[in-house]
């Protein structure tokens, strides 16, 4: 009569295991989705292309990386420009235009404050993606960390289940009528 016992142990075990490797590919998943994005947002952009690969689970933190990181990098973009448009301005000054006409410009004074935009521009993008990584590879790090301590626990639950298996059986052969 012990194996019923035992029996509704392993009933238990069994839903603890299950419950174990459930947990084990739903990090896996996290993990998998987060080295997509990651791969997604490395060039500071995220393409047509790259957003129709998105994984479901981060499609909304794609959209809100669009948007944020393009609205920093411009204010940040603006910001350096026009001190780096004043800074030329002051050297360009002080060397008699000799500056500017080594740095390409026509006349020695005009600057392409777009080109120079552009260039900063794209500079912030790689910067805020870059911090988003290393935010992401934190993140990674921790469910990693999570996931070998569900697997330390499954193997755990899966040596005991295996034990109880046994045990019944041992258990079921041991209570049996024998005729003699």
């Amino acid at each position: 009569m012990t194996w019923i016992m035992l029996s509704m142990r392993k009933m238990q075990l069994k839903q603890e295991v299950s419950d174990l490797q459930y947990q084990d590919v739903r990090i896996s998943q996290q993990i998998q989705d987060l080295a997509n994005y990651t791969n997604n947002i490395a060039d500071g952009t995220i393409t047509f292309s790259e957003m129709a690969s998105c994984p479901s689970s981060l499609f909304g933190t794609q959209l809100d990386f669009m948007a944020n990181s393009a609205s920093a990098a411009y204010q940040s973009a603006t910001v350096k420009t026009n001190a780096y448009l004043q800074q030329l301005s002051q050297t360009n000054g002080l060397t008699g235009n000799q500056y500017g006409y080594a740095m390409g410009t026509t006349d020695g004074t005009n600057f392409d404050a777009t080109t120079i935009f552009n260039e900063i521009y794209k500079e912030e993008l790689q910067q805020y993606s870059e911090q988003m990584q290393e935010y992401i590879n934190e993140y990674e790090k921790e469910l990693q960390a999570e996931q070998t301590r569900i697997e330390t626990q499954l193997q755990a639950k899966q040596a005991e289940l295996q034990t109880y298996e046994q045990t019944i059986s041992q258990n079921i052969q041991s209570d049996a009528i024998k005729l003699a």
